[in-house]
């Protein structure tokens, strides 16, 4: 088949969200589709779904066919092959050309513009990601709610959860600001709180979050829970950065209200993001054209 792509297509999937950009190469026209949370780690069936239905609807939106269409879909979890390639096999669409990646990729090019950067995101997980001077990329955690995701808002959600327990398990009652706010909301009485963790995931811990941080300056659980969560934020960032002097871009709904509590060394590395995953996605697409193009490619590749 000919190797003429008219679109470039860019999706950002993570626990909370999934964003997708069409861009048509020749006007610069643009499509943009928000639907619901994927991650193949946590749902894969639900992912899959949801990255179809994003999909079709920009092609619904736009006219463009699988054919004309450059993607690079970054998502959450396809830093396993396995799921990457599972992935692929669902969706079954006959794209120019197809690229599954972490969405830890796509916000790394989007976050510098492609420039040389070190990122860490912070949204319902946490992953650290290092684009080098030699164009060499590294990443460092991202490995699920079951497993990691320390620095994310799933697990201090899950924190908060915990704390609430602690006090529900000693006193018979609760006494912290923190812990009466997650009563209200998953219960009070010991067969409600376990009705609702065994139908809870990564998605509904991260919405206790906002809690966490509301009440850090008058809950001293909450402060505390903030202090651990700095705690594997910095250790992050370090690992990430390692013996490099790359700046550093704070990305996620969580990258915000964490930064007033990080050390001074850490908020002198900050610099602002210039484009977020979706941006990145698109760029990586736009820059798989201009290679093929280069090389001489006449036939998809994909």
């Amino acid at each position: 088949m000919p190797y003429h792509p008219n679109f470039i297509l860019g999706i950002d999937g993570g626990g909370s969200k999934t964003i997708g950009r069409l861009v048509d190469i020749n006007t610069r026209q643009q499509w943009q589709v928000k639907v619901g949370g994927a991650s193949l780690t946590n749902d894969f069936d639900n992912a899959w779904r949801t990255i179809q239905q994003l999909i079709l609807q920009l092609f619904n939106q736009s006219g463009a066919s699988a054919q004309q269409v450059v993607a690079v879909i970054g998502v959450a979890g396809a830093g396993s092959s396995a799921r990457a390639a599972k992935l692929r096999e669902h969706l079954a669409l006959p794209f120019a050309e197809l690229v599954i990646c972490n969405d830890a990729r796509t916000s790394l090019f989007g976050a510098n513009l492609g420039e040389p950067v070190a990122v860490v995101a912070l949204g319902t997980g946490s992953v650290g990601a290092r684009l080098d001077l030699n164009g060499q990329t590294a990443f460092f955690g991202g490995w699920g709610f079951n497993a990691g995701d320390e620095g994310g808002g799933a697990k201090l959600g899950l924190h908060a959860v915990q704390a609430m327990l602690a006090e529900f398990d000693q006193a018979g009652q609760l006494h912290s600001a923190l812990a009466n706010i997650i009563a209200d909301q998953i219960g009070r009485e010991r067969n409600a709180i376990l009705t609702w963790l065994s139908a809870s995931g990564p998605a509904d811990f991260a919405r206790f979050s906002q809690y966490v941080f509301e009440l850090a300056s008058s809950c001293p659980v909450a402060r505390k829970i903030i202090d651990i969560h700095c705690q594997h934020v910095e250790q992050l960032i370090t690992d990430t950065r390692a013996d490099t002097n790359l700046p550093l871009v704070m990305l996620g709904g969580l990258a915000e209200p964490t930064q007033p509590y990080l050390s001074s060394h850490i908020q002198h590395l900050l610099i602002e993001a210039k484009g977020t995953a979706l941006d990145g996605g698109c760029l990586m697409a736009q820059r798989i054209i201009e290679q093929r193009i280069n090389l001489g490619v006449t036939h998809n590749a994909s």
